[in-house]
């Protein structure tokens, strides 16, 4: 990072940096603007419901939960928002997990923030000449597997330490959400099925957060727009997973 600060510092300290970044958002799939309204709507809905019992908690899920969209719909397009978008999503995320006591979906956010979202502001196209892979052999989901069982067995044991009331799926979701990132620094085209199985397990987890009093609807919502922004990237003609398997 320090030997590439010059150019970075020129990518973000430039003229009209604004107007280019508001640029990154036209020319969008109509389906990534329906998700974004979808989201937005349902978001809205959250926010009605539950902010007269937890206002702050409330408007930090609901401007997080519609940033986070932003950023996994700003990924598919390949736009220089989904660094900013990730980042303010990540900090409100990671805010609303620890009050929730969900301290490792709190950290996989800090996570984010650190290790993803700052190089995406500071190198914006850094995914324009990315070429997925596919796996070689079955035995490479064997050891991802394994790194998988390894990672969660370790992170289940830190967390159990703490007084995380839903250790399992918290520290569940983490474990994925590392090997996810591996598979992406590897740049291998089957993460796309971690991060769909990830995106349903982190239903599940806001769900029970929710029925324990510790949540609302937000980033249920939230994750369900992902969830259906995955399926089309599987399905669609257009979506990243077909556009990497040719």
């Amino acid at each position: 990072m320090l030997s590439n600060l010059p150019e970075y510092s020129k990518n973000v300290f430039r003229r009209n940096y604004f107007s280019w970044l508001i640029q990154q958002c036209r020319g969008w799939g109509k389906f990534s603007y329906g998700l974004l309204l979808f989201n937005l709507i349902l978001q809205i809905i959250s926010l009605v419901q539950s902010v007269s019992v937890a206002p702050v908690q409330s408007i930090i899920s609901f401007i997080g939960g519609n940033l986070s969209v932003a950023c996994v719909i700003g990924i598919s397009n390949r736009s220089g928002i989904q660094g900013w978008a990730g980042a303010l999503s990540a900090i409100c995320i990671a805010s609303v997990g620890f009050a929730a006591g969900n301290y490792a979906t709190a950290c996989e956010q800090i996570g984010y923030l650190l290790f993803l979202d700052l190089f995406c502001i500071l190198d914006p196209k850094w995914n324009d000449d990315i070429q997925a892979e596919k796996f070689n052999s079955a035995i490479e989901w064997l050891y991802y597997l394994l790194f998988f069982a390894g990672a969660w067995l370790v992170i289940y044991y830190l967390f159990s330490l703490t007084n995380d009331p839903r250790v399992f799926l918290d520290s569940l979701n983490l474990a994925m959400a590392i090997t996810g990132s591996l598979l992406e620094l590897n740049r291998k085209r089957e993460q796309y099925f971690i991060w769909t199985i990830s995106s349903l397990f982190t239903i599940a987890l806001w769900t029970q957060t929710m029925l324990q009093g510790d949540g609302n609807f937000a980033l249920i919502f939230s994750y369900s727009v992902f969830f259906l922004n995955d399926m089309y990237a599987f399905f669609s003609t257009r979506g990243w997973f077909r556009t990497a398997s040719k």
